[in-house]
């Protein structure tokens, strides 16, 4: 062993040992108290928050038209399949929340997926009770979509 063998050994062992002495964040743990993040909107940092900390809130009637009248014409276009156009819901919610104050955004984006998902629930529901055993991305005759009322549900 070289005298600089025996250098670079003794200085990577005191990088170690600093290294190993400073505090570490542990995986998955929450930033500290009065963190920004700055790659997020504001309003809609929801790093730290269970299920249970969102709420359903009243949002925008037209909003909220534009949302079913979304899923309805996915189910048209895609018959229930994700479009290469990319997701519109997430575009739509992101026009939404600037025009709503900062403490409602993380829960409107949350009430419009809500609303998203029991529309296409109600909309799956309608077109199983006209053709039963279709799944999704099978093809289906879309006039029978004239019937659907939406916000109705069909099953009893």
């Amino acid at each position: 062993m070289t005298i600089n063998d025996i250098a670079r050994m003794m200085t990577s062992r005191e990088r170690y040992q600093r290294q190993s002495a400073e505090p570490k964040l542990a995986n998955g743990s929450l930033p500290p108290k009065g963190h920004v993040n700055p790659y997020c909107p504001e309003g809609m940092d929801i790093t730290g928050l269970k299920a249970s900390d969102f709420k359903i809130i009243p949002v925008d009637k037209e909003v909220e038209q534009q949302v079913k009248d979304m899923v309805l014409d996915d189910m048209k276009k895609y018959y229930g399949m994700s479009g290469p156009d990319g997701n519109n819901l997430s575009d739509a919610i992101k026009a939404y929340l600037p025009k709503i104050p900062v403490e409602d955004r993380k829960h409107a984006g949350h009430t419009l997926h809500q609303i998203h998902n029991a529309e296409a629930r109600r909309l799956n529901d309608f077109i199983r009770s006209r053709i039963p055993g279709w799944q999704h991305g099978q093809a289906f005759d879309t006039s029978i979509l004239d019937e659907y009322q939406q916000g109705i549900d069909t099953m009893a």
